[in-house]
């Protein structure tokens, strides 16, 4: 056993023997069949040819920093990067905070990694998911694995993985003594007046390289169609990073570290907004190839400050409403914290072993400091939502990728992911006093909640099996079964106040309604089939047509059930939501994703011009209640015509979107009508500049996002005086209206 294989055996052993110590469960059996996975190491192998990057794992869908340039100038959102990917639609957050949903499944159910770090949303609201930490700029690759997610890609997911890269480290070439490159950027949107400038810059030699990345992003809030201003979607972000990397014969030392900070982003379709947030990294990775195979080893740190309260938009509004709180500060600490080793050995001639050892722990301090300093519905004691509380992972994994013959390629693999969870004593603004209903009631649920046992603990077991069949250079077929586990997250399990006041500030679905946390849960578990049909021509250049059909039944499904309601009336109207607990149901979920492309004329005068299109369909819903499961994308679909004519990139986009009628009634999801948005764009490359212009909504369409949620904003408006009042009460949240995009690129 070599020096490495060594090192790495001794980290796993140790590692989970201080699992094992910390584990209260009786479950005996299932703690030395973790121990024993985790302390197997294959034996070296002899250096050989790995397997083809044409089969099922390691070519994961990926976009390249190619394709990006032009996208960025729409967006600084880095979800948004992948609106466009078949299978993947957004649930709207702030303006660099939008959630991806992949096949009906979003938010925590997605696993994203970011260069390797595991990110947790530290708020109630999930205002800062994992995407939010990067900006788009300094993004050189990001790709979706869905469904039939390989286990080395991860685990605690159900719907899959999204991978992102950042800028990576360049090096000078072998005769060059020192080598220097950057880039600037900058670009204008019209439709919120959004302005924003990013750059980035590196120099190096041929083994030690040093680079620098910082980005500024500013917006005001955005018109819709009508020419309306849709308050509480403003937004600024700035971040900052460097990278210090070593490269040696075959090894490469990367240490990134780097800082956000947001000052304000509002979110219309929440009560609250982003007032600040503040996080900062490091990351260090290692990989190398030996003999006997390729290590990948990376360990990282996060912590993030988080503060959210009425924004300026809400501001102006409470103030005029004597019945609500202008002032509700909600301060959150989280830290993440972890390292994956994972090492792949080649076996005889046509097999491929992957192996690895994870850690993820994840720390959070949610409390929300008085408003009032001796008694009141919000004082004197701060309120502890969540009160140190902790979840941590420890993963071991095994996948044997196979080419039993020159047409056929297989995958199996299995994954253990140990889940530790628990949290300290809770209490309300004013339990202590014990006076008045209010202090009754956070009296009442504390007590519940502090008497019980916290701690909790899932052994969660993951499996795929894949198989891609090519019986030529034009088709490919692959026939996939994944068995996938997700426990409940920190607030699902603990959020622990029935108040509506409190639970309504536990909310990441954008949807008004209160939660309130079950520490009952039990992991979802979900069983997904998927078969796929790939046909292109023989150099995949000219055309591709995919054809992927899904079915997933989710066992323990993670929805919800009524334990209360809230009425408003008011002069004119009145308004109810519902105070909703998690429970566990089971569900199902099945599509069709359908992606191609086909050239339609190459020819010297008018250049090559190409067809690319996508369609999508899901359909979700509770087995136990009979509802329709939340946030599922109705039909849609994004075509677009591309021209490349020399230095010229000229396209006419169309997206079309279908009726929202099928909607979730316990969380008053609203229904949106069908709608068709039309983008032109043309890109000019001239030497090291690049310059973008492109006009979104072309015939400023107005539409409802039908993965929006509610406009909250609208609501606090419908409660002013009818003189002043400017809109109804709750509705769906309308899109952005046409917008002239400029960006500029200059690289060096």
């Amino acid at each position: 056993m070599g020096m490495p294989l060594k090192v790495l055996f001794y980290v796993k052993v140790f590692q989970n023997y201080l699992f094992i110590q910390k584990m209260r469960s009786k479950n005996i059996i299932e703690h030395f069949f973790f121990l024993l996975l985790t302390s197997a190491i294959p034996l070296p192998a002899s250096a050989q040819e790995a397997i083809s990057p044409e089969t099922v794992v390691t070519a994961p869908s990926a976009k390249a920093v190619q394709s990006l340039p032009s996208k960025r100038v729409k967006t600084s959102d880095t979800a948004s990067l992948l609106s466009d990917e078949p299978g993947v639609a957004l649930a709207t957050g702030g303006g660099v905070s939008n959630l991806p949903v992949v096949r009906g499944l979003a938010d925590d159910r997605v696993q994203v990694y970011v260069d390797g770090m595991c990110l947790t949303s530290a708020c109630a609201n999930h205002m800062n998911p994992p995407l939010s930490y990067i900006a788009s700029a300094s993004v050189s690759s990001i790709g979706v694995k869905a469904g039939i997610t390989p286990v080395s890609y991860g685990g605690d997911n159900i719907g899959g993985s999204i991978v992102v890269a950042s800028l990576q480290p360049v090096f000078a070439d072998s005769d060059e003594e020192l080598h220097a490159s950057g880039s600037v950027s900058t670009y204008y949107r019209s439709i919120n007046s959004s302005t924003g400038a990013a750059f980035s810059g590196s120099v190096a030699n041929s083994n030690v390289s040093f680079g620098v990345t910082g980005s500024i992003d500013h917006a005001n809030n955005y018109k819709d169609g009508d020419g309306k201003t849709v308050t509480s979607t403003y937004y600024e972000s700035r971040n900052i990073g460097a990278t210090l990397a070593l490269k040696g014969e075959s090894s490469l030392l990367t240490l990134k570290a780097g800082h956000q900070f947001i000052p304000g982003q509002g979110f219309v379709n929440q009560w609250m907004d982003m007032i600040e947030n503040n996080a900062s990294f490091f990351n260090l990775r290692y990989k190398n190839e030996y003999a006997w195979g390729k290590l990948d080893a990376t360990a990282y740190w996060q912590n993030t400050w988080h503060i959210m309260n009425s924004g300026e938009d809400k501001l102006i509004i409470n103030k005029r409403i004597p019945e609500t709180m202008p002032d509700m500060p909600m301060e959150t600490r989280g830290i993440d914290i972890g390292y994956s080793i994972k090492a792949e050995v080649p076996v005889a001639e046509r097999n491929i072993l992957r192996f690895g050892n994870e850690f993820h722990h994840f720390s959070l301090n949610d409390r929300w400091p008085p408003i009032y300093a001796t008694t009141g519905s919000m004082g004197p004691n701060t309120f502890l939502n969540i009160n140190d509380g902790s979840r941590d992972r420890y993963s071991v994994y095994g996948e044997w990728e196979s080419k039993p013959s020159k047409e056929v390629t297989t995958v199996l693999g299995i994954r253990n992911e140990q889940v530790q969870m628990q949290t300290g004593h809770v209490q309300g603004y004013n339990d202590l006093n014990n006076a008045g209903m209010m202090a009754t009631n956070y009296k009442r649920d504390s007590e519940a909640f502090n008497a019980q046992d916290h701690t909790r603990n899932d052994s969660n077991w993951d499996m795929t099996a894949l198989v891609k069949y090519e019986p030529g250079l034009t088709e490919s077929y692959e026939v996939g079964y994944a068995r996938k586990t997700r426990s409940p997250n920190l607030y699902e399990r603990y959020a622990w106040s029935t108040m509506w006041m409190t639970s309504g500030m536990v909310n990441w679905f954008g949807d008004g309604n209160g939660y309130v946390g079950n520490m009952n849960l039990t992991p979802e578990v979900a069983h997904t089939l998927s078969i796929s049909a790939d046909w292109h021509d023989s150099e995949r250049k000219s055309w591709e047509v995919k054809v992927t059909p899904y079915y997933t039944f989710i066992s323990d499904y993670i929805g919800v059930e009524i334990i209360g309601t809230q009425t408003w009336n008011w002069t004119g109207g009145s308004e109810t939501r519902n105070i909703l607990r998690f429970v566990n149901h089971d569900a199902r979920i099945y599509g069709l994703d359908i992606s191609g492309k086909a050239t339609l004329w190459e020819s010297t005068g008018f250049g090559t011009g190409q067809l690319h299109g996508n369609l999508g369909y899901v359909h979700g819903e509770d087995l136990d209640t009979g509802g329709v499961l939340y946030h599922i994308m109705p039909l849609h679909g994004f075509f677009s015509l591309e021209q490349r004519l020399k230095g010229w990139n000229n396209a006419v986009e169309v997206q079309l979107v279908g009726r929202k009628s099928r909607r979730d009634l316990l969380r008053f999801e609203p229904e949106t009508a069908a709608y068709a948005l039309f983008n032109v764009r043309t890109a000019y490359q001239w030497k090291n500049l690049q310059m973008d212009i492109g006009v979104t909504n072309l015939f400023d369409t107005c539409y409802f996002l039908p993965l929006g949620g509610i406009n909250y904003d609208n609501f606090l408006n419908s409660k002013l005086p009818p003189s002043t009042r400017r809109a109804a009460d709750f509705g769906p949240l309308s899109g952005q209206g046409r917008s002239l995009n400029v960006g500029l690129t200059q690289t060096f």
